[in-house]
């Protein structure tokens, strides 16, 4: 089975144009197995069980071949070849936890390597560690995910609720910092290479906390803007009832905008934060927790959110 991998790089190494060549195809075919995965991925992905999230999965798949498969533990260990390549064979290996573990001819550097990825991959960059500290980091995409920051924001309105305070009393009793780890720019999937314009303009340094929107459509029903999911970078504002199903969302397209907030006629209140006395008719462009960067007046913002602008007792 060796042959036709040892005849390929024999060629290869003492041609640059066949090298190049067969590195441009190698590409086209990663490309095609990563687009593949990720389809996979998105069809089965649910963020409530931790066994679908790929974060994860590949965690415990590169932990599971380097403790079990490269040792030997369970599977047949990996091919071992002599300084003269004449004994090769498959054999167990040991992880080498010392420093001759980054040397790339020892064999147990590639079973150690893989173990510690594993913590790595499915531990801190998953599950969060003490050096990444939420503060600083912001949420976890476990955290995230689990809408862990969401549920507690719950717990202490339903709690001031139960002691005979007026919503917009439990809201506003909701330490800022806490609605502000729950806001949509903390998703872990958003930011990075993909976000545009400076730091403090727009979609920038978050400056204050404009309140909880509880958004109705025109029959009274209470809307719920779906979560996004950290599999994406961009997902669509939809609002769904509390059965779930789709009411109203914000259309990319004017020609299929049947379920737009404008024509649905969605109406918001804001609880807590800065817009805490104010209501919009439709036309918001909000979202739960939402903050904006650098505003002005509230009035004006009001009226830039809204086709118009009420108080709310």
């Amino acid at each position: 089975m060796g042959l036709p991998w040892y005849r390929v790089h024999t060629v290869v190494l003492n041609d640059p144009g066949r090298l190049l060549s067969v590195h441009i195809m190698h590409t086209a075919l990663v490309a095609g197995w990563a687009g593949s995965m990720a389809l996979y991925e998105l069809a089965v992905f649910d963020p409530s069980d931790p066994v679908l999230d790929p974060m994860w999965r590949q965690g415990v798949a590169c932990f599971g071949f380097g403790a079990f498969h490269v040792t030997g533990l369970y599977g047949p260990g990996i091919w071992v070849s002599d300084p003269y390549g004449l004994t090769g064979k498959v054999q167990a290996v040991n992880p080498a936890w010392g420093v001759d573990g980054f040397d790339p001819f020892v064999p147990g550097g590639i079973a150690s390597h893989h173990i510690a990825a594993a913590f790595v991959v499915a531990g801190t960059m998953w599950y969060g560690s003490a050096t990444t500290p939420i503060e600083l980091f912001g949420p976890t995409r476990y955290q995230w995910d689990q809408g862990y920051f969401q549920q507690e924001i719950y717990r202490r309105v339903s709690a001031g609720l139960a002691e005979n305070l007026s919503l917009s009393e439990a809201w506003s009793k909701i330490p800022e910092k806490l609605a502000f780890y729950d806001y949509i720019g903390n998703n872990p999937a958003k930011g990075g290479l993909f976000r545009a314009g400076s730091m403090d303009n727009g979609d920038g340094i978050a400056v204050g906390w404009l309140g909880h929107p509880v958004f109705r459509d025109k029959e009274g029903r209470e809307l719920f803007v779906r979560r996004m999911p950290t599999f994406f970078e961009t997902f669509p504002v939809v609002l769904v009832d509390e059965d779930g199903i789709v009411r109203a969302d914000v259309p990319f397209r004017r020609a299929e905008s049947k379920y737009s907030v404008e024509q649905v006629g969605v109406t918001v209140e804001f609880y807590g934060g800065d817009l805490m006395e104010f209501g919009c008719s439709s036309g918001i462009r909000n979202i739960p927790k939402s903050w904006r960067s650098n505003y002005k007046e509230t009035s004006s913002l009001i009226q830039h959110y809204c086709v118009e602008a009420i108080i709310v007792n």
